[in-house]
């Protein structure tokens, strides 16, 4: 990484301490829903799939990602690891080193690995970790919510503990993952946005390349850099 670049992170770090990491939550227009079919019953069983399997059991992929918060755009590098024996592994670093390390684990459960001056501890457990889980972990079941008025299929989870509801959004057929909303007290949050599918090498299909995400003051745009895909242990 660039010594620009590094300052910018280190900036990021900075104003994640001032601020407190804290970004007040905006809610999203949600549309309402009609109830799904019978008929619906494969295109909901193909979004299940989609989602269970948008991303190989095994890869490393390095991320690219700007971050506005504050009023203030600031740009940073990861290194995602994911396995699934032991969940995701994401490193944000910077020419300084590792800044912050995190890993979330397969049933959704978050460990901080490592927590340096750079990136405070709240910030990571708050923000880092919520975009790793909801955009790389597929939720472990989802129920049907219900068609949209343009006929886009939506499936969601059951609360968490923090009563908190994932909304997936899919094409018709249920073969496009488009959209996330995370709920809470009946209103939308946290809206994510996958964006650019396309072919990566040894993918058996396309992957989103990139995601917007906008949750209150906090705006996040991903981009995977680079993807390889590995064998999982067991895997032929």
């Amino acid at each position: 990484m660039t010594g620009r670049a590094a300052k910018t992170l280190l900036s990021l770090a900075l104003l994640a301490l001032v601020a407190g990491g804290c970004a007040p939550r905006n809610h999203f227009a949600v549309p309402s829903v009609q109830p799904v079919a019978a008929s619906d019953a494969a295109a909901v069983a193909r979004a299940e799939q989609t989602i269970q399997q948008l991303y190989p059991p095994q890869y490393r992929a390095i991320q690219r990602a700007i971050v506005t918060t504050g009023g203030k755009q600031f740009t940073c590098d990861g290194l995602l690891q994911t396995s699934p024996a032991t969940g995701l592994h994401l490193a944000i670093v910077s020419s300084f080193g590792v800044v912050t390390e995190v890993r979330v684990q397969p049933d959704g459960s978050m460990e901080l690995l490592k927590v340096t001056p750079l990136f405070r501890e709240d910030w990571s457990r708050r923000f880092v970790a919520r975009d790793l889980r909801w955009l790389f972990l597929p939720p472990a079941s989802l129920t049907p919510a219900g068609r949209l008025a343009d006929g886009s299929l939506v499936l969601q989870t059951t609360p968490d503990a923090a009563g908190v509801i994932a909304r997936y959004t899919f094409s018709p057929d249920g073969a496009r993952w488009l959209e996330l909303d995370l709920w809470h007290a009946g209103k939308s949050f946290y809206r994510a946005v996958p964006k650019n599918f396309h072919p990566f090498a040894g993918a058996a299909h396309e992957l989103p390349g990139s995601f917007a995400v906008t949750a209150g003051a906090y705006r996040l745009e991903l981009r995977i850099a680079e993807m390889i895909i590995t064998k999982a242990e067991g895997q032929p």
